[in-house]
């Protein structure tokens, strides 16, 4: 006979948490205003650097989704005296990696090298920013492969339900409602010299905010980065569209995929912004339904039921009000079943109790999250880059943490009773019809809007 140890006997129990140390952090202006903060830190001799934008893909014009991200992707396609072969030569040199990139609400430019070729590193990413080549052989290099990549994204069923799951819940003229890269109608319009105003137009120092972190020196980092960053250029930028509240989306949308042996399952609702005062509230209720490998829906839907390697939900706070979302890839059999699971769960989170264990379980996993983010080079300027792209206050991690404190049982059930109402939630489906409608039809659902794979209603 097995005899279980003593210490297995029970179930691990979440112990007191530990502080959270937050960094020590200098802030300053260059010339120019660019804005800068310093977070020194000297485990390893590394330095990271992200330059944050505040504009994004939610700047592209509404028929030119994707120019934002192809801004960003032309620029290190050669630079200044630099081909894009040179840059990654001088890079690969020094042991550097640089990239950029656009989301929703911003662009970055990111750099990770060792500390002794941070000056040269500087040099690069200053004549990237600056100086970009944006030649016509690159920019139809760079088009035919986004295209390329856009007709790959109907044929990968997660990356279309997040586009028809945007589309519904940012309907008309919402920034939101196109997805970063594009479509390859949108692409097709964008010409080398759209991307050259934007670059021109959005790129300034005015609108971005430049963090440094790592084992550098304080005292000479200034100078450093004036000779870098000192003659970007500031000034005004036209105003990002606004697109209001996301809309109530369809009760259920269907995106056909004949013989698909899996659904991508998608429940949708309107979120908040980035700066909602119940944020780290809604977190915290979020890691109880599906925000953690032992949340709820994960358990119901993966331990419980079987019905999918892994479910889980999130909220997308973002400069205007973004989305919750709950998601799971399910076997196609038991598409119906899981969708009523889904709002069987959502019912539950506003009726059954949540428990000492779950509240606690919950300010763990976002502690141990935050902590994480504070733990490397990379993650501090990546955390706090985005807290400049949103207007944070640099003392948001231990406002976060003193605030995991203040939600109760009770109050996190009256916020779910508040922000998420199962009877009013789009369900966005990518699946076989012929295999799924049936069994949904029977569960009481009205019958689908049937969407093609870039998000446009067939009927």
């Amino acid at each position: 006979m097995t005899v279980t140890p003593e210490h297995m006997a029970g179930a691990p129990a979440v112990g007191p948490l530990p502080p959270l140390r937050v960094p020590r952090l200098s802030q300053f202006h260059l010339g120019n205003g660019l804005e800068v903060v310093a977070i020194p830190r000297t485990v390893a001799p590394i330095v990271s650097l992200t330059l944050t934008l505040r504009s994004g893909a939610d700047a592209d014009p509404s028929q030119m989704a994707g120019l934002a991200s192809l801004t960003a992707e032309m620029m290190d396609e050669g630079a200044g005296d630099r081909s894009a072969l040179d840059i990654a030569r001088d890079l690969e040199q020094i042991g550097a990696d640089l990239w950029l990139g656009a989301g929703r609400d911003g662009s970055q430019l990111g750099l990770q090298v060792p500390r002794a070729g941070f000056e040269r590193a500087l040099e690069i990413a200053s004549e990237i920013l600056l100086r970009p080549r944006f030649a016509q052989d690159d920019w139809e290099r760079v088009k035919s492969d986004r295209l390329t990549g856009l007709a790959q994204r109907r044929d990968q069923p997660e990356s279309v339900s997040n586009v028809v799951a945007d589309r519904v819940l940012f309907a008309g003229d919402h920034p939101y409602g196109q997805p970063v890269e594009g479509f390859e109608n949108t692409v097709e319009r964008i010409t080398l010299a759209d991307v050259s105003r934007f670059h021109a137009t959005r790129w300034r120092s005015s609108e971005a905010s430049l963090i440094v972190a790592g084992d550098v020196d304080q005292q000479a980092l200034p100078a450093q980065l004036e000779r870098a960053f000192g003659g970007w250029a500031g000034g005004d930028v036209p105003a990002i569209r606004a697109g209001g509240r996301p809309a109530t989306p369809p009760r259920l949308v269907l995106v056909h995929r004949p013989g698909a042996p899996q659904s991508i399952v998608r429940v949708i609702a309107p979120g908040e912004t980035r700066l909602s005062p119940d944020r780290t509230a809604l977190r915290m209720l979020n890691a109880i339904f599906g925000g953690s490998f032992t949340s709820r829906l994960n358990f119901n839907l993966r331990e419980q039921k079987g019905y999918t390697y892994g479910a889980n939900s999130s909220f997308s706070f973002m400069r205007q009000a973004g989305a919750f979302s709950a998601r799971a890839a399910v076997f196609t059999e038991v598409t119906a079943a899981s969708v009523t699971e889904f709002l069987n769960e959502l019912r539950d989170l506003r009726q059954r109790a949540i428990t000492d264990d779950e509240l606690t379980k919950a300010r763990a996993t976002l502690l141990d999250r935050a902590a994480e983010a504070l733990s490397t080079t990379g993650g501090l300027t990546s955390l706090y880059g985005e807290l400049r792209l949103y207007g944070l206050g640099l003392d948001e991690p231990a406002r976060f943490v003193r605030e995991l404190e203040e939600p109760t049982a009770a109050s996190l059930q009256e916020l779910a009773r508040q922000r998420i109402d199962p009877d009013q939630v789009g369900i966005v489906i990518v699946g076989d019809r012929a295999a799924i409608e049936p069994e949904l039809l029977a569960l009481g659902l009205p019958p689908p809007r049937l969407y093609d794979a870039d998000g446009n209603p067939t009927s």
